[in-house]
Order: structure tokens, then C-alpha cells, then sequence
């Protein structure tokens, strides 16, 4: 049985996937150069497009690394290459193609988007009203671009969550963590059991 098969079914919504050896495997072997990575399945632009919105939803901190710190972008076109069926890869790559189509690149390429012009549209669609929100989420109309475009950025900041809370790194040294847990404690509070982080495991 290959690694697709084995992985197969396993979504990466979160609250649904289980983290196997075989997914930790395949996320602990994302540790490429940024500058050296070349995508799997996307193009080279729609890698630069990834990496910068998966930036800016998770960025570096003073006292926390960013998604590209444990290589999130690099895990995610790597895990769809890997794991997706035919028909979820070309999901996938529709609702990125129509990411970059609503970012009007210049001529010149991705390469001259700035910051701003990903958090404009980040901003436009992640930060809908409930109402519009609501409409976007049941849009059965495969023309609409903007529900695709809310779509497409909603599964991407779910899967960069989940992808970054599984790595190895935040999760033995960001969130509380604990390989050999001891006594259970009932009714305490976050705050008092781990200083208020969550449980990695």
C-alpha cells in the first residue's frame, strides 16, 4: 500500500484529522530553503502567491515563529500532491488560480506584488459580514469567483492553522507540551495547568 492510499480520506479541516506517524512523517520532511523550494503541484507563482498569503495570515512574531519558519507552504503542496485525489487537486489549484486572477498581477509577474495587495484582498474577503459570509459558504453557482475566492482562502487558513499547530517545532516549543503525561488533573484552569497555551498533544 502506498503513502496516498495510507493517507487517504484524511482531511486537513480541523478537528478532523488525526495525526499519524505517516502525516508527521511527511510534515517533518518539509525543511527545504525557502529559496530553493519549487512546488509539487503548483507552478512557481502560484508557490510565491501561497507562501505570501499563508505569511501574512501567520506571521512571525517577537516570541513566535511564522508559518514559513516550519515551512507551511512547502507542506501544503506537497500533502495535495501527495494525498488529494484528481478531482480535490483541481479544487485546489481553481480556487488558487482565481486567487491570483482577483490579485491583477502587472505584467511583469508575481514577483512585483507588495504586501498590500495581499492584504487587500485578504481583507475583503476573510473580513464579510455574517450575512455575506453565509451566502459565500452556500454558493452553488460555480461561476460566482468571489465565493470561490472566500472558499478557497477559508480551506487555505484552516489548513495553515492546522499545519502549523502539527509542526514539530510549535508544538514542543510554543504550545504547552508534554510527550509522557503524568497524573490527570480534572477542573483546572488553562491558565493555571500550562500558563494559558494549548496542548500540542
Amino acid at each position: 500500500m502506498n503513502r496516498r492510499e495510507v493517507l487517504k480520506g484524511l482531511g486537513l479541516t480541523l478537528g478532523y484529522t488525526i495525526a499519524t506517524p505517516s502525516i508527521m512523517s511527511l510534515l517533518q520532511s518539509c525543511n527545504t530553503e525557502v529559496k530553493l523550494w519549487i512546488p509539487k503541484l503548483l507552478s512557481v507563482d502560484e508557490g510565491i502567491v501561497l507562501k505570501n498569503l499563508i505569511d501574512i495570515m501567520l506571521p512571525k512574531t517577537e516570541i513566535t515563529p511564522g508559518a514559513l519558519d516550519v515551512n507551511v507552504p512547502e507542506f501544503i503542496d506537497l500533502y495535495v500532491y501527495e494525498v488529494y485525489e484528481d478531482d480535490m487537486q483541481y479544487k485546489f489549484k481553481k480556487g488558487i488560480s482565481t486567487i491570483i486572477k482577483a490579485l491583477n498581477i502587472p505584467e511583469e509577474g508575481v514577483s512585483l506584488l507588495e504586501h498590500k495587495d495581499y492584504d487587500a484582498l485578504l481583507t475583503k474577503y476573510l473580513k464579510v459580514s455574517k450575512k455575506q459570509r453565509l451566502i459565500y459558504e452556500n454558493e452553488n453557482d460555480k461561476k460566482n469567483e468571489d465565493a470561490t475566492i472566500f472558499n478557497a482562502l477559508i480551506d487555505l487558513r484552516n489548513t495553515s492553522v492546522w499545519v502549523y499547530k502539527t509542526s514539530q517545532q510549535i508544538g514542543e516549543h510554543v504550545l504547552a507540551y508534554d510527550p509522557i503525561p503524568g497524573t490527570q488533573i480534572g477542573c483546572v484552569s488553562l491558565e493555571e495547568s500550562t500558563g494559558g497555551k494549548a496542548w500540542s498533544l
